[in-house]
């Protein structure tokens, strides 16, 4: 990828705008996390905020999905061979349209059986990619990310709280096939800065037309959106638990 040139994308009002949504979205999420405020910020401006290359189609929100009770947007990836739609946290959805944001793109990559379509984000090429459970849950490199518990249609969901990761060795030591090391949050933070990159030097810009983002502030947001995410989920589900210990008291 790195010699591969890019063409310029046209951020038009629309990007400008999901760009707001994103922020707005991580500033209420911090202040659900610092005790500033006691409900979850509000999904519904993410369902229909969309930068330029994103193929994440038509999004809902719900108080559950697949026998799961907990706040959900469920969205569609464009592609003909998987149309069901999947399964995610709020607080992860705002990090994967940020991920969209300098030409990225979320795509289905086959299982290692080709049995399952899995999220991955990718740019332009398919050819590099990185499986969205792997950033969601950030399993080390020397790890693999498995459902909870297994249930009709698991590989549907990419909630954080319905997924682990498990030590590669432990996996072998069942007797499944696993890589020797896998992709990580990191790799995929760096994809995206660098795809972010080849648009400035598409744009010969040193900052991207209408959204005012260096490289730096663009890499500086992706990880204050993942750190918050990763809050985020921490208190909720402390919240959650404390609600199931006062209701069994």
């Amino acid at each position: 990828m790195t010699g591969q040139r890019v063409a310029p994308i046209e951020y038009d009002a629309r990007a400008k705008e999901t760009l707001d949504a994103c922020i707005a979205y991580l500033q209420e999420a911090e202040g659900f996390v610092q005790g500033d405020r006691k409900s979850l910020p509000d999904p519904m401006p993410l369902l229909t905020s969309r930068f330029p290359t994103s193929t994440i189609l038509e999004a809902t929100y719900e108080e559950g999905a697949k026998d799961f009770r907990w706040p959900t947007i469920s969205a569609k990836i464009e592609d003909r061979k998987a149309e069901t739609p999947r399964h995610f946290d709020p607080w992860y959805f705002v990090v994967m349209l940020l991920l969209e944001l300098p030409g990225g793109r979320f795509i289905y990559d086959r299982s290692k059986k080709s049995q399952y379509f899995y999220a991955a984000y990718a740019g332009p090429s398919k050819r590099d990619n990185f499986y969205l459970r792997r950033i969601v849950v950030d399993t080390p490199i020397w790890a693999d990310t498995k459902e909870g518990k297994h249930r009709a249609g698991a590989h549907y969901d990419y909630r954080r709280a319905t997924l682990r990761w498990v030590c590669k060795d432990v996996v072998r030591t069942y007797g499944q096939k696993t890589r020797l090391t896998s992709s990580n949050r990191e790799e995929a933070v760096r994809f995206a800065v660098t795809l972010f990159k080849k648009q400035l030097s598409a744009h010969r810009a040193r900052t991207l037309p209408g959204l005012k983002l260096t490289a730096a502030k663009y890499d500086q947001l992706l990880r204050i959106a993942l750190h918050i995410a990763d809050a985020t989920q921490e208190k909720y589900l402390l919240g959650m638990a404390g609600k199931t210990a006062a209701a069994g008291g």
